[in-house]
């Protein structure tokens, strides 16, 4: 006889199995196969139907972006557990996945939907690998260019029908505002990095330029960026087994991204240098592993999901496989950052190292356009090759700098602290107007670019000089110690000479255009006087004329002269002194 219980359980079976099939069977369906990519209320939709299916996800409302709308993120724990302190304490690691960061590369975006409903519905028993690991995924990330859908953005591209724009609603390449953070969508996607943490990051795009065999190249993180035991790991473990099992489980070889120089046949591959302000470069501030799919533009959208998916199963795999010694390394190198008295801020290729890597490539050929009769180039696919040719990944340090105890931000920067309040960053204001003798940096000379970038003139080709002097601070300044997590971001973004910083991107531009100087006709009415009642400054003036011929005969030569050698010419010490001050340790 059946016991009561096991009755009610196998009722309550039956009552729920075509309930969860109707569920699933009312999930948006995915179309990348036939060459058409999620919209933007797809792809959210199918998120939320996923929530309320699967206990073991949640769908959250982050930051608000420039489109108006918050940034969503998408959790999968496989034991329900969604707070991400409560998972540290778990033992357990972190993943997360962004996706449409450039919409008219929305592999992505249609890649993570898949692999989210696979790993919730246990296809191939995906669900072991939540036991060790948790999945974050922005379902897609420049929500503005999402929904700006056009059969003619990205035009060179193979598929799909319709795609997004490049630019946010302010016209920002996102994947150039990660340092920076003009966007409110950058700001969000700090607010969900501080909050997660992640261990492992990964951003999806898609490549285009010189055409080869492959489907998916992939950027990782430059190693050297990494304490040592991450880097020794990155580069001997993890990299090549995520190599390795792209080929062995999915028979889908990758390579290295091939950056796009001229057309041609590709003789060697250089290492991405990758600056703070794009996604990878953001990541490795926080001591994550980071990666980015760039898939070829040549191949069919549906070629390019799959590699995608194929990718971010792999990625989740190996995390999980390995949680424990991520885990423990980026602990290390988290604890390594609060201490570290040195950081490289820029980097330069290391031309004497490189690897040798298989490249499937085809034969490029001289040709004649049909239309406008330009003589140009094709990649001909009836002329496959495989060589091996070198990959210069190594890098070497181009700029350090010895971290100060702490830095002193004044309080009239403002967008400079809300950038580093939105990246978790811990300071305290000065309770009194207060005199600190500090290291500061006088700009002697830097190169604007004459055209704009994300509406900034870029400042480049720093010189500068340091000078430890008595400053005056005020009651309400920001005192930054660097005994942080956000450490690298500190130095980073607020040390002038950083490619990356805010410096760099014009934060402190106001301060270069000089002081009071003076005015010809009320200071030249005034130095007689003051000739008369300074014997000194009479002779030296009397001195430096009588050695300078130049000076001697350019009356405003000699008012400058006067003026720079009077009490005066002090309140002009603050000409070109950058703004942040350096606080040093003994």
């Amino acid at each position: 006889m059946i016991k009561p219980t096991l009755t009610l359980s196998l009722l309550l079976f039956m009552i729920a199995a075509p309930l969860l099939s109707q569920d699933n069977m009312a999930l948006p369906r995915l179309r990348y196969s036939e060459n058409i990519s999620l919209t933007y209320d797809e792809a959210i939709s199918f998120y939320a139907r996923l929530d309320s299916i699967w206990p073991e996800a949640t769908l959250l409302e982050m930051g608000m972006t420039d489109a108006g709308r918050p940034l969503h993120l998408f959790i999968i724990s496989g034991d329900r557990v969604f707070d991400p302190q409560d998972i540290r304490r778990k033992g357990k690691s972190i993943v997360l996945i962004n996706n449409g960061i450039h919409p008219g590369e929305p592999e992505g975006i249609d890649a993570s939907a898949q692999f989210a409903a696979d790993i919730l519905s246990d296809s191939n028993s995906m669900k072991r690998y939540l036991r060790n690991c948790i999945v974050a995924i922005i379902p897609i990330y420049n929500i503005g260019g999402t929904l700006a859908r056009s059969p003619y953005w990205r035009i060179n591209q193979n598929g799909p029908e319709e795609k997004g724009a490049r630019r946010n609603n302010r016209f920002l390449d996102l994947n150039r505002d990660f340092a920076k953070q003009d966007s409110r969508d950058a700001r969000a996607f700090a607010e969900i990095y501080r909050y997660l943490d992640p261990d492992v990051f990964l951003d999806t795009h898609t490549t285009n330029g010189s055409d080869h065999q492959f489907t998916v190249t992939l950027i990782a993180t430059q190693p050297e960026k990494m304490h040592p035991g991450m880097e020794q790991f990155f580069r001997n473990d993890m990299l090549p087994g995520l190599y390795s099992s792209m080929i062995t489980r999915h028979n889908n070889e990758i390579v290295p991204y091939v950056q796009y120089t001229e057309r041609g046949e590709i003789k060697a591959i250089i290492g991405f240098d990758e600056h703070s302000y794009y996604s990878t470069g953001y990541s490795a501030l926080f001591n994550s592993f980071g990666f980015m799919t760039e898939t070829l533009v040549y191949k069919p959208y549906p070629q390019r999901v799959e590699g995608t998916l194929q990718f971010i199963s792999e990625l989740v795999r190996y995390t999980a496989g390995n949680s424990k010694k991520i885990l423990r390394l980026r602990q290390e190198a988290n604890r390594r950052t609060l201490s570290a008295r040195e950081h490289v801020i820029d980097w330069e290729q290391d031309s004497t190292r490189w690897d040798l890597v298989a490249f499937h490539g085809y034969r490029y050929e001289e040709a004649t356009s049909p239309i406008t009769g330009r003589k140009t180039g094709v990649y001909n696919h009836d002329r496959p090759y495989t060589d091996t040719i070198r990959y210069y990944n190594y890098f070497k340090p181009a700029v350090t700098v010895r971290a100060p105890e702490a830095y002193i931000v004044p309080f009239a920067w403002e967008e400079v602290i809300v950038r580093l309040l939105a990246n978790g960053v811990e300071m305290r204001q000065l309770q009194n107007d207060t005199t600190l003798t500090l290291e500061t940096y006088y700009i002697d000379s830097y190169e604007p670019a004459r055209r704009a970038t994300q509406g900034h003139y870029f400042n480049s080709k720093v010189k500068l000089r340091t000078v430890t002097q008595e400053v005056q601070y005020l009651k309400g300044d920001f005192i930054i110690p660097l005994n942080q997590r956000a450490n690298k971001y500190l130095v980073t973004m607020l040390e002038p000479q950083s490619e990356s910083g805010f410096f760099a991107w014009n934060f402190f531009d106001s301060f270069l255009e000089g002081q009071d100087w003076y005015s010809v006709w009320g200071f030249e009415s005034h130095l007689k006087e003051l000739l008369d009642r300074d014997p000194i400054l009479r002779a030296a003036y009397d001195k430096a004329r009588s050695e300078d011929a130049e000076l001697a005969a350019d009356p405003v030569k000699q008012l400058q002269w006067l003026y720079q050698h009077t009490p005066a010419s002090e309140l002009e010490k603050r000409t070109r002194l950058y703004p942040v001050g350096r606080i040093m340790g003994s």
